[in-house]
Parts: C-alpha cells; structure tokens; sequence
C-alpha cells in the first residue's frame, strides 16, 4: 500500500532553509517508494498526445504539462510540495504548474540534439522541486548543474560578459529581446577549464531535489541509454504559464 502521510520532516524544512541560502539546492533521498513512482511511470506512459503534450528531440522526448490535473499521484506531489516549499521560502506558493517528462536515448548519430542544452532559467529566483521517477545513471539524461554559478559575483561578471546570458548588441534594438536562457557550449567550456565542475544528479527513484534553477546553471544532459521519468514543478510562474484545462 502506497503511504500517503506528508512526506517532508521538520529536520528536512531547516535543512532546506540552509542549503538554499548557501548552496541553492537541496537533495533529499527516498520521499516517495518505488511503487508510488512506478505507477505515475505508468501513467505518463498511457499519454502520448494531446491538449498540452509536447514531443521533442525527434520523438525521443515526451513532455505532459497540468500532469497534476491528470494523475492522482502527481497532485499528491503537487500538494505535498506546494507545503513544503512555502515553508522552506516562507511564503505561500502554489506551483503553476506540473511537468511529468519521459526521455528515450537519443540516436548515436543525433549530434544536434546533443548540443545547446547548458541555461538559466531566469535573471530572478525560480525554485523548482523534481521528483525523480526512476534511478538515474551517467547515461540516462540526468539533470545537472554547475555548482558556485549561483554566487553574485560570478552572475554579475557573467552579466557583463557579452553573449553568455544577455546579447547586449541586441537588447539596444527596440523590439528585440534575447530570452535569458540559452548558454552556448563555447561559453560553458571555458568554465571547466577554471575548475568549476558539472553535477549531474545521479539518484534513486523516489528522490526530490529543490532547486533555484535561475541562479544555477543547468541542463538535462543528452540521454544515451536506459532513458529517464522526472516530474517538475514549477514556482514563481507567470499566470497561466503552461497551464491547461484537461
């Protein structure tokens, strides 16, 4: 029988607190059992179309938004981690919305879908919770994240730096604005030879990472083998960002 007791301990909020404050991310093993995770896996495998479905990189990506207006299990996760970060952040959030994604391998020859992946989500805070549906590996796609990205400094320098997060040339254009995203990989190699060092998350199923992925720099790396299952809820969105009624 799947438990369905509020799965955060106070000893995890103040850990949280903490680590947010230093380190803009928190990993926190074993929240939710194997089955919980194996039935939502199967949920997410019945949908393959649809009002608010997306199919990426070739067909090798399949994402489903609103997922907690679908299944019974990620409005559990919906509604456990909408408490648990309120209490973490100190304020009462509401995620906009739930991400379920499902990835296959990409094909070996694919080198297009391999590259442009490194980005920031924002110039401003934007924590994210993920549950992580199966055991991730080194080749199974998993998030990573370049630790020490998140401090002012470096932000500030990268700010500055033309073309890292901003194209300043044109931003002087009137109607033209470049998304604060996308970082090239000619721009994150150079960090790598600085001694910074990419984190990819590599846990068991049933594992939630909180995370600010506006102040980290990041990127789901391509999946070679096995594939993965993550769900991904969204805090501090826009009104109706990738909100459907379903």
């Amino acid at each position: 029988m799947i438990k369905t007791s509020y799965p955060y301990s106070s000893e995890m909020t103040t850990k949280a607190i903490s680590a947010m404050k230093k380190d803009s991310y928190f990993l926190m093993p074993n929240i939710y059992s194997k089955n919980f995770c194996e039935k939502i896996k199967n949920d997410i495998d019945q949908v393959t179309s649809g009002r608010g479905v997306e199919i990426n990189f070739g067909g090798t990506e399949t994402r489903i938004w609103s997922a907690q207006k679908r299944f019974s299990g990620v409005k559990r996760f919906f509604d456990d981690g909408n408490q648990f970060i309120s209490s973490v952040l100190k304020q009462d959030l509401v995620a906009g919305t739930i991400l379920a994604i499902k990835n296959n391998p990409l094909p070996e020859e694919d080198k297009k879908n391999k590259l442009g992946r490194w980005h920031a989500d924002s110039w401003r805070s934007q924590e994210k919770l993920f549950l992580f549906l199966s055991d991730t590996t080194e080749n199974s796609g998993p998030l990573e994240f370049i630790p020490n990205t998140h401090k002012f400094f470096f932000r500030l320098q990268k700010a500055l730096e033309p073309g890292f997060f901003f194209n300043h040339c044109s931003m002087l254009k009137k109607g033209s604005i470049r998304a604060y995203s996308s970082i090239s990989d000619s721009k994150i190699e150079p960090l790598f030879d600085k001694g910074y060092r990419s984190k990819p998350v590599l846990v068991k199923a049933g594992t939630v990472l909180l995370i600010d992925t506006a102040k980290l720099i990041h990127r789901a790396r391509p999946c070679s083998k096995d594939g993965r299952y993550a769900l991904t809820a969204y805090y501090k969105t826009a009104q109706g960002y990738h909100d459907y009624d379903v």
